[in-house]
């Protein structure tokens, strides 16, 4: 062996073992830090996700059928439509949770919100270079990088067609043709034609749990299409380059009643029946005539709960 080959060995040796150091003490793009656990996923869906049986189902079976792909041609692509307050925003977070050992705290997660990250509509171009840039970035830092997207009706139209080559087959591509990016759309689009399928599918008898993906998957894409907003005539619908959309169904009184004693809960409190029905008569039910659902969803319980134990304590 020629010395040339031993201090090359002997640097390659010394490279990995301060990549080793390094990595037990920062943040790396590795099993040890990004590694997603499925159990604890399922377990948070089932513990604190109500009503939405049908984003549990799809969004554990699209992500275990991802992972277990020997290679990924193409980045999952995840785009949840529903009305506010349906959990929407918690399950994007839980699946940080779940994939990274810092969570939201890791620098591979990535969030975006529409109407503040990009504000101006006269800046569409602009938003759409720098967008493009901090991608790659990510992506060459870390593959294994989640993105999410939200309130993506809020956002300019024209913006999200920046992304549509890091969601496309083989066309933008990091570690030969892998692509193992993650990127999570949440939106308000598709919220009618959720209520409204809903609503009509109840009315013929067909009970909430029995509903099914396909019954608004189709609908959804069509109304987030036409809507105004992010998704309004986008390149990443019209080239389905989104693997699924997932309705976060309206929320009856008997989920919203799940969510204030949560909230009870989570202040050390175990609440009457008379606290729970106090919580929920600031809120509204809709559509009429039939008033199933509640119009902010779980949204404005935490506060109303704040509120009521004030008031209890005083």
């Amino acid at each position: 062996m020629t010395t040339a080959a031993i201090i090359s060995g002997l640097g390659g040796l010394s490279a990995c073992y301060y990549q080793y150091i390094h990595c037990k003490y920062t943040e790396c793009c590795t099993d040890e830090y990004i590694q997603l656990d499925l159990q604890k996923l399922e377990k948070l869906l089932k513990n604190k996700l109500y009503g939405q049986h049908i984003a549990h189902k799809t969004i554990i079976n699209a992500l275990q059928g991802y992972l277990n792909q020997h290679e990924q041609a193409k980045a999952l692509t995840l785009s949840f439509h529903g009305t506010p307050g349906t959990g929407k925003n918690y399950v994007a977070k839980f699946i940080a949770e779940s994939l990274y050992k810092k969570g939201t705290e890791s620098k591979y997660f990535h969030f975006f919100n529409g109407r503040t990250t990009f504000p101006l509509k006269s800046e569409v171009e602009k938003y759409k270079i720098q967008l493009t840039t901090m991608i790659r970035e990510a992506l060459q830092t870390c593959p294994r990088s989640l993105f999410v997207f939200d309130e993506i009706d809020k956002m300019p139209e024209g913006i999200l067609n920046a992304l549509v080559p890091f969601l496309d087959y083989n066309t933008f591509s990091i570690e030969e043709t892998t692509n193992k990016a993650i990127f999570i759309f949440l939106s308000n689009t598709g919220s009618r034609q959720i209520v409204q399928r809903l609503i009509s599918l109840w009315e013929k008898g067909v009970k909430r749990h029995e509903t099914r993906l396909q019954d608004f998957e189709n609908l959804i894409s069509i109304g987030a299409f036409n809507e105004k907003g992010g998704f309004h005539l986008s390149d990443t619908i019209e080239t389905s380059v989104i693997d699924h959309y997932i309705p976060f169904l309206p929320l009856e009184e008997s989920h919203v009643k799940k969510c204030a004693k949560m909230a009870f809960q989570r202040r050390k409190i175990q609440p009457t029946e008379e606290m729970i029905e106090e919580a929920l008569s600031h809120l509204t039910f809709d559509p009429p005539p039939h008033n199933l659902y509640s119009k902010s969803g779980c949204k404005r319980i935490d506060q109303k709960v704040a509120t009521i134990m004030y008031t209890h304590v005083k």
